[in-house]
């Protein structure tokens, strides 16, 4: 099992509740509606074996929990990374060769490929440097589609908000001077303490805004703010109106879905496309 093992359980486990669900859907009245519910168990997940940002657990559970709305919102499951069980990433071209050879040949493909990739990770190359990008989709024949960026942040919000935003802005601009029509994205995952400071808390959101204004930076920013406690977590909805709309985590997938489907092929991502569409129903 690798670093993201601990969370398949919990993501499968809700995702077979949810079919049970009259209806269950990702759009309401027009934005997503996003399973928070299901991103306070993965972060809990951390919480509980008193994992910190600087572990990269936290940031994990939040990649999978996107990754999991990217594919709830109707996009193919094969292209998205980090993929719900190893390997977390691997060209849909892969999957449709496998599919094509007969059932023994094919299943024993499915065994041999966790060993042959064994890398949790995605590098994409930008216009200057090799950039690992937490969460994607991709494939053979479009390229980067969606090229996502997770961030968390416990503590120490005085001192480190400024290098994560420079780490930020450089990385969007290396990404979209190679792949200017690839929705790109910032996802910044807050302890809600960081209110109790309140030039840190006036920082991120103006710096997140900033990110977002420039057409060769990000199309998207969120920031997102979790209630941590000892053992468990608590995401700070859209409705208690600490995030300025624009930076909320539904406007953050809202913008990196249409802009997704806007450049995409016409004919491309029809599932998404039709919920999308219909969104307002």
């Amino acid at each position: 099992m690798d670093s993201y093992g601990a969370f398949e359980e919990i993501i499968t486990q809700r995702t077979e509740a949810l079919a049970f669900v009259d209806k269950p859907r990702f759009w309401r009245s027009g934005m997503p509606c996003l399973d928070y519910e299901m991103l306070n168990e993965l972060l809990s997940v951390s919480a509980a074996n008193g994992k910190s940002a600087q572990s990269g657990e936290l940031a994990k559970g939040l990649d999978m929990w996107i990754a999991a709305e990217i594919r709830r919102a109707g996009f193919e499951e094969v292209g998205i990374w980090p993929r719900l069980h190893m390997p977390r990433a691997l060209d849909p071209a892969i999957l449709d060769f496998i599919q094509s050879l007969p059932a023994g040949l094919a299943e024993q493909c499915c065994y041999q490929l966790p060993k042959r990739y064994k890398s949790s990770q995605v590098s994409i190359l930008g216009a200057a440097y090799n950039k690992q990008v937490d969460v994607g989709m991709s494939g053979w024949l479009t390229g980067p589609e969606i090229l996502i960026s997770t961030k968390t942040m416990t503590s120490s919000f005085g001192k480190n908000l400024n290098n994560r935003f420079e780490e930020a802005y450089g990385d969007a601009k290396n990404l979209k001077g190679r792949h200017p029509l690839a929705s790109v994205g910032f996802f910044f995952l807050v302890d809600s303490s960081i209110r109790r400071e309140e030039t840190s808390f006036a920082k991120a959101i103006s710096m997140l805004e900033k990110l977002k204004m420039e057409k060769d930076a990000y199309d998207a920013c969120a920031l997102l703010l979790v209630d941590f406690s000892a053992a468990s977590a608590h995401v700070r909805e859209k409705k208690d109106g600490l995030i300025p709309e624009g930076i909320s985590a539904e406007s953050f997938f809202l913008d990196i879905i249409e802009l997704t489907l806007q450049r995409a092929a016409p004919d491309a991502h029809m599932v998404a496309r039709k919920l999308y569409l219909n969104r307002s129903m």
